[in-house]
């Protein structure tokens, strides 16, 4: 009994300008790299594409749209650097193009808030930490009698 291979998916900038619009659709980063929420997005994200008929997709897991997205994510940026090197003037851009830009520009906005928030929890913890250290000095100060007596004057 032989067993039939599923073809493999070639991606075409159709495949991709649908992957991209679809992420934009869901707001993905809203959730931290890495969390459970963000790849119940990506299998959303997945099940949504192979729904569609034109173009067909055949996206087996919700690795393959991630994988996807870092492949063009890391393209873009290389190209980017690449023709700012090289000229430095800036090149039209293709709508496939301008996706990957406003899907990076809200990924690093993104990073930077989330950034933003564990800065302000650590100095809030420092502060936290000293005014402990602070009460713990009274206390045994109060406690110890190491606190100066006062003197009287003659007069």
């Amino acid at each position: 009994m032989a067993t039939k291979k599923q073809p493999v998916m070639e991606w075409t900038d159709d495949h991709d300008i649908l992957l991209l619009r679809e992420m934009i659709a869901t707001e993905f980063f809203q959730c931290k790299k890495g969390s459970p929420d963000r790849g119940k997005i990506w299998e959303s994200i997945q099940e949504r594409l192979n729904k569609l008929d034109n173009p067909k997709f055949m996206i087996k897991e919700k690795r393959g749209v991630r994988d996807r997205w870092n492949l063009l994510q890391a393209k873009f940026k290389r190209t980017q650097r690449e023709e700012l090197q090289a000229s430095g003037i800036d090149c039209e851009l293709s709508e496939k193009d301008t996706l990957i830009e406003e899907l990076c520009e809200r990924e690093d906005s993104f990073s930077a808030k989330d950034k933003k928030k564990s800065d302000d929890k650590e100095a809030a913890e420092e502060i936290r930490k000293k005014a402990m250290e602070r009460m713990k000095r009274k206390s045994t100060e109060s406690a110890g009698g190491s606190a100066k007596k006062s003197r009287r004057r003659g007069g």
